[in-house]
């Protein structure tokens, strides 16, 4: 998980909620600064195994960032009014977390929990749905806002994805970097405005993309190849990471 800092300088506590929501932001298990981590795993682990019928997935994903950036595919279907049915492409597991980081960015336990169970493989859910709930209890404290009931105004959270990479590990399961627009406004009413990018692992299960907590394996590939930092698109730094931007999102 990297942060990159737009300018509109935040409190200390707003600060703190978007880093302790970017930690467990979709209820996942591989942030690779957050909790969890190569421990949540055995060193055997087959945590998400892909299904025996596992078609041939397409790459369509870009080489290098065009210009104009990638549209991502659709979901064919809804679970509960969140899309899934994504396709068997590297591109299906990108649009996967990008309908996870749009609809894991409230307040609501059960909420959290649900988009969780939604997106995640069977064998991972329980963890994953622990998480989300974790991660909402903590946003409301860093918020100032009470553990329970309705957030007041002007509390507010807000999760834009602009960019993109994946990439498949040598054990088959594809690693997302997603680069993201994050605005708060805490109990106080001030504002903060960050980037922050963060890797989750996707395995194709049961005819759709799941999120799992990967093996041991994957964990340490990604540890040793690094993770894309959070960058200003237009930035050096931003070309250096290859971050692909992702069509009609804000810039």
């Amino acid at each position: 998980m990297r942060r990159y800092d737009t300018g509109r300088r935040p409190s200390p506590r707003a600060v703190a909620v978007v880093a302790v929501v970017l930690t467990v932001l979709i209820g996942t298990a591989v942030w690779l600064l957050g909790s969890g981590g190569p421990t949540d795993s055995p060193d055997d682990s087959t945590s998400g195994q892909r299904t025996a019928a596992t078609p041939d997935i397409s790459h369509d994903a870009p080489t290098s960032a065009p210009p104009d950036g990638v549209v991502l595919p659709e979901g064919t279907d809804q679970v509960d009014g969140h899309p899934t049915g994504f396709p068997a492409s590297d591109l299906g597991p990108v649009a996967a977390q990008v309908a996870i980081a749009r609809a894991q960015a409230g307040f609501d336990y059960d909420q959290a929990a649900q988009v969780a169970g939604i997106y995640a493989a069977p064998e991972a859910r329980d963890v994953l749905e622990d998480r989300s709930r974790a991660a909402v209890a903590q946003r409301r404290e860093q918020a100032g806002v009470a553990d329970t009931g309705e957030v007041p105004a002007p509390v507010s959270y807000a999760v834009t994805p602009i960019a993109f990479t994946v990439a498949e590990l040598d054990s088959g399961t594809y690693a997302v970097s997603l680069l993201s627009y994050v605005s708060l406004t805490d109990a106080k009413g001030t504002n903060g405005d960050f980037l922050y990018s963060g890797t989750q692992l996707f395995n194709w299960i049961d005819d759709d993309w799941k999120v799992v907590q990967g093996t041991k394996a994957d964990i340490d590939q990604l540890t040793t190849t690094g993770q894309p930092a959070a960058a200003a698109p237009g930035t050096p730094e931003y070309e250096d990471a290859g971050w692909i931007a992702i069509r009609g999102e804000h810039q």
